[in-house]
């Protein structure tokens, strides 16, 4: 304990912190109060170990106490003990967050030229800009402004200029300097660091007030000040100032952290010139073995990868929780191991309560997701995407009441809306939605008034134009139409996110734009706290940071992300401050921080008695790790240690290998009547495939998030070109010019095929590519239709069911399915076309694919001497792309393949009804695309 002359109510205390550094506080403040005979004030640097503290504080409280010290001393953080500061509330209303960044956010966007300069020009990213520009000027005037005695802007802005000036000349960096103008104009007074530094001084102003009273030492409570961490030059600057001037007129204890017994590292002793000699005592104190800090519950895990940490870590606790220990840290040096773990530990039910101090973002949440996935439905004018209006559907707190629909109806009703989507193929826009369901039926007129009651209420946010306060009315007043607004307070989350919106009701005159209000509002949301509401149960888990572990005592402790890429942690560097530019500036620099941590781990590792240290040796990536560097120096003589692993008992299984799949259809299998010449192809290059696909009806289900449907443009030639065709039969041409007659077989081509192409484009601009390619063909179509009709060709008709009976011993099948278009010629009979959006080069495949693929030989078999054909026989038949100009390709021999496909398909078919194996077979070509390769699982086998 040390006084000073000077200040003679001063008493400084060093404290080690080991396991009983909360009991030595406790004693402390206890012996105070009695030796003052006055209640004490305990203020803690941070607020972290107020609860540990304030339970010692009740375990040793003496007995035989006066009445008026019988209650616990009042134990809080120096944050609120400086907001409630006498008087501070004179000094006006601090600006909320969002007022300081729509500060800076209107001069970024009144000067376009700045944030230009500073790498950020578009109007959803100046928020976060104006957020990092706000941090940097509150680092800077936390590390230079001194305690304000009285409230002048003058006094203030002469400090800043001060800094400002001197700063200007060693920063040569354009961003940097900017930034220095932004805080030197848009400092106030009821800024947070400014008005801290004002609460100081009506502190200290306080105290100077009681020199004229005649008992000034009875008149003020003792305080015991508790420092845990260094805090920036400074603060730690300004904050002396307070202290002295406590201290001249009443007792004033000052607690401070001595780690020469506990330090680990020669980092946490840094103000001491030979630390070598006491570091190598406290590892050998550390290390040495049958005492009390025996190394024996404390391991080092090493851990093969990011979910092996994760089962590490849950296992180590659920050993713990086996031993008895009930409140137990998780120290997240790594978060998304931490959050895998907390998964996991779910797994325990409700009598283990997990307590997350890590910051849960408030943008996390389900509420948070739901409201979000509203502001993506209307900030689009035409409508939003089909996926964006499917995610918003699917969130829980919209009350289908609102819709007149129940609630049991709910998912089947939603199950058709994303079916009939997929059909169509339609990705966004309103007006695609309402042609997806442009059917007469009580079902799709349901979802057809929902879709328009959404769009009605989308169309309300395409003002160019609006306050803040208006988008927060429109917002609230959809959340109340959409019956979210109730559902949302009646869940903790949804509660917070209503208040978190409530700071923006002080810009009512501030203008806006959709997209920049939007930004905000996913900015607030992004920087907002999630706060669980978690009761304590008798067992539960603390997850916290390193940082936060400060004098707080656990049963014992897991910390996970001990490798060399996370331990010692960086934190983010502000933005535009160079390394160098913080020291000049007084800032609290890299090296600081690494030494707090130094400390921290310290104070941690030696006193508790219980824990497990976890780090991966293998990246996300691959890339190999090693133990924390610290570690690595601290276990350099007991390296082995380092390379523990938990013990998992083993599970025993019968190993069944996978082999190729061939199942074959019983005698009773209800065979099908018919077959399609896609299902023969499906037989034929896997058998497996048709099982699974055709005979089980087992299919991969359509995604909205899928590619373009190339399908459905075929779908859409084919149609324009029946139209077309057919109209050429009904509505003859009257003109024998060639040159006339060509234009006017474009120009009608060309208006059908728009007709046609035309509500696929206003749904989905993804098709646009497709109909110019179908456009720019058009020209050389009609050349090879003309060229048609001068050889004497005519089309006879189009999509047409055609088909013919197979004989097998197990009964007669029918083989049927639509032909594309028949064209007829006087004396060499009947051509069969199949249209192909395809290459030549895809279309020469399937002619050298012939027997697998027979569909067109099929086509041709059924109209050969058909009354449809006049009992013509079919001669030709071709595949025609409809993709690529004179791509016509004609199958050989046709005759004899008609002659030799039915033996060939007969003898298929008797084979799979015969209970042949239908072995999966198919080439690799056919398996990557393959719906059924999932259930096969070809690549486990072959």
């Amino acid at each position: 304990m040390h006084t000073s002359t000077s200040m003679p109510y001063f008493k400084h205390h060093l404290l080690t912190p080991d396991e009983q550094v909360l009991n030595t506080l406790a004693d402390l403040v206890w012996t105070v109060a009695k030796e003052e005979q006055r209640s004490p004030m305990v203020i803690l640097s941070t607020s972290g170990p107020a609860y540990s503290l304030r339970q010692a504080l009740e375990k040793r409280r003496p007995s035989g106490l006066p009445s008026n010290l019988v209650f616990l001393p009042r134990v809080l953080g120096l944050a609120q003990w400086l907001k409630e500061t006498p008087g501070l509330k004179n000094e006006g209303v601090q600006k909320t967050d969002l007022e300081r960044w729509y500060e800076v956010y209107r001069a970024l966007s009144d000067r376009p030229q700045l944030s230009s300069l500073l790498m950020d020009s578009s109007d959803s990213s100046k928020w976060s800009l104006a957020k990092k520009i706000i941090e940097v000027c509150d680092l800077l005037s936390d590390a230079t402004l001194e305690v304000f005695d009285e409230v002048l802007e003058s006094a203030l802005s002469d400090a800043i200029a001060e800094v400002y000036q001197g700063a200007s000349k060693q920063v040569v960096e354009v961003e940097a300097r900017i930034v220095l103008a932004f805080w030197e104009n848009l400092s106030s007074a009821q800024d947070p660091v400014v008005r801290q530094r004002r609460a100081m001084g009506l502190r200290i102003a306080e105290i100077k007030n009681l020199n004229g009273v005649a008992q000034q030492t009875n008149s003020h409570s003792p305080i015991i000040f508790i420092q845990t961490a260094q805090a920036s030059p400074g603060f730690e600057k300004a904050l002396e100032q307070v202290w002295q001037a406590h201290a001249s007129v009443t007792a004033f204890h000052h607690c401070s952290l001595d780690y020469s017994k506990v330090a680990l590292w020669p980092e946490c002793l840094s103000d001491i010139d030979d630390s070598k000699e006491v570091i190598e005592l406290n590892r050998q104190d550390f290390f040495k073995p049958n005492q009390k800090t025996s190394t024996g519950d404390r391991h080092i895990f090493k851990a093969l990868g990011f979910e092996d940490a994760a089962w590490q870590g849950a296992g180590a606790i659920e050993k713990f929780l086996q031993d008895g220990c009930q409140h137990i840290a998780l120290i997240a040096q790594d978060r998304l191991v931490a959050r895998r773990m907390r998964a996991l530990l779910a797994r325990f039910g409700d009598g283990l309560s997990v307590h997350d101090e890590t910051g849960w973002k408030l943008s996390t949440t389900r509420a948070a997701a739901s409201v979000m996935s509203w502001m993506d439905v209307v900030r689009h004018p035409a409508g939003p995407s089909s996926v964006e209006l499917m995610d918003f559907l699917k969130n829980p707190y919209i009350d289908w009441s609102a819709f007149d629909i129940e609630h049991d109806q709910v998912s089947d009703c939603l199950t058709f809306l994303e079916q009939r989507l997929i059909q169509a193929d339609v990705r966004g826009s309103w007006s695609g939605f309402i042609l997806a369901l442009d059917s007469d039926n009580d079902e799709t007129n349901a979802l057809i008034n929902i879709i328009r009651k959404l769009k009605n209420q989308s169309n309300r946010w395409q003002a160019a134009s609006n306050s803040c306060l208006a988008w927060l009315d429109l917002l609230e007043q959809d959340l109340i139409d959409l019956g979210m607004s109730a559902r949302l307070a009646q869940d903790i989350a949804g509660q917070q996110l209503l208040a978190s919106l409530s700071p923006m009701r002080l810009l009512h005159h501030h203008p806006m734009k959709q997209v920049e209000w939007l930004s905000l509002l996913s900015s607030m949301l992004e920087d907002a706290s999630y706060i669980e509401s978690n009761p304590r149960q008798s067992a539960s888990i603390t997850i916290l940071p390193l940082s936060a572990t400060r004098l707080r005592r656990f049963d014992a402790w897991v910390m996970v992300g001990c490798d060399d890429t996370q331990l010692p942690s960086l934190s983010d560097s502000p933005m535009f401050l160079s390394a160098q530019l913080r020291k000049l500036l007084g800032c609290k620099t890299q090296e600081a921080e690494f030494i707090q941590q130094a400390m921290d781990l310290s104070q941690l590792m030696i006193s508790h008695q219980h824990w497990r240290m976890i780090w991966q040796s293998l990246g996300s990536t691959g890339e190999p790790r090693q133990p924390s560097p610290w570690l690595q120096r601290l276990y350099v003589n007991h390296a082995e240690l380092l390379k523990d692993r938990l013990e998992v008992l083993p599970t025993s299984y019968e190993v069944m290998p996978i082999g190729q799949p061939k199942p074959s259809l019983p005698n009773d299998f209800v065979k099908p009547a018919s077959i399609s010449p896609s299902a023969y192809r499906a037989l034929r290059e896997c058998p497996y495939r048709y099982y699974v696909t055709r005979l089980l009806g087992l299919k991969e289900r359509s995604g909205l998030d899928a590619e373009v449907d190339l399908s459905l443009v075929g779908k859409t030639l084919h149609a324009a070109l029946y139209d077309f065709y057919h109209g050429l039969k009904t509505q003859a041409l009257e003109t024998d010019n060639i040159y006339e007659r060509t234009k006017l077989l474009k120009q009608r081509l060309y208006a059908i095929s728009h007709k046609h192409f035309k509500p696929l484009l206003e749904v989905d601009g993804r098709w646009l590519a497709a109909w110019i390619e179908w456009e720019t063909l058009i020209p050389s179509w009609i050349d090879w239709h003309i060229q048609r009709e001068q050889s004497g060709w005519v089309f006879h008709d189009g999509e047409k069911q055609v088909g013919f009976d197979l004989q097998t011993r197990f009964g007669d099948i029918r083989v049927s399915g639509f032909v594309d278009r028949l064209d007829i010629h006087p004396q060499e009979g009947v051509e069969v076309i199949d249209y192909k959006f395809s290459s030549k080069n895809s279309i020469t495949k399937k002619k050298n694919n012939l027997q697998d693929d027979p569909q067109l030989v099929i086509y041709a078999k059924a109209v050969n001497g058909h009354d449809m054909v006049n009992r013509q026989p079919a001669t030709i038949a071709s595949w025609v792309s409809v993709k690529e100009d004179e791509a016509r390709v004609e199958v050989d021999d046709l005759q004899n393949q008609m002659n030799e496909l039915p033996a060939q398909m007969i003898s298929d078919i008797e084979s799979l009804w015969g209970g042949s194996p239908m072995a999966a077979s198919a080439p690799d070509s056919i398996c990557q695309y393959c719906q059924a390769r999932g259930i096969c699982r070809k690549g486990m086998w072959s």
